[in-house]
């Protein structure tokens, strides 16, 4: 059985900014403004942190999964920092084909919507916490009575 949520308050608010694992996190600030520990330095997995979430909601964190690649892995891996990923060097997700078929390449900056629609075109699944039902108000607004997800 699956749930869906209604993210439409907040879908194009929220800008991808950090992927770590199988979670990707979402800023409602511009890149240029969002940073975290270490995202100057190569290799990001190695020493960059979580996304600062200075203010309230700034962070919106989503897991997901699917046959995609981050950065540093796959045929075409390499080590880049957050810093050069956020400023378009290379996608944060893709997939690889082998066999001609179109290529998936999830960018930084891409908007929730965006990101949903590309990770369920590449084969997989976005998860979101139970609670997000209740995120957005009618006029687009957070609930402040929701509780932190950046966690």
């Amino acid at each position: 059985m699956t749930m869906h949520v209604d993210l439409s308050g907040v879908q194009n608010r929220y800008r991808l900014c950090f992927v770590r694992d199988t979670w990707a996190f979402f800023t409602r600030l511009t890149l240029d403004r969002q940073w975290g520990d270490n995202w100057e330095r190569t290799p990001y997995e190695r020493y960059a942190g979580a996304p600062y979430a200075g203010e309230p909601d700034q962070i919106l964190k989503l897991a997901f999964d699917g046959p995609l690649l981050r950065p540093e892995t796959g045929a075409h891996g390499a080590a880049y920092s957050v810093e050069e990923i956020n400023n378009g060097r290379v996608p944060w997700l893709r997939t690889e084909s082998y066999l001609g078929t179109k290529q998936v390449f999830i960018m930084a900056g891409v908007t929730m919507e965006k990101f949903v629609a590309s990770v369920e075109l590449a084969g997989g699944t976005v998860y979101v916490p139970l609670g997000w039902g209740d995120l957005t108000h009618r006029d687009g607004t957070i609930a402040p009575e929701t509780p932190d997800r950046s966690a």
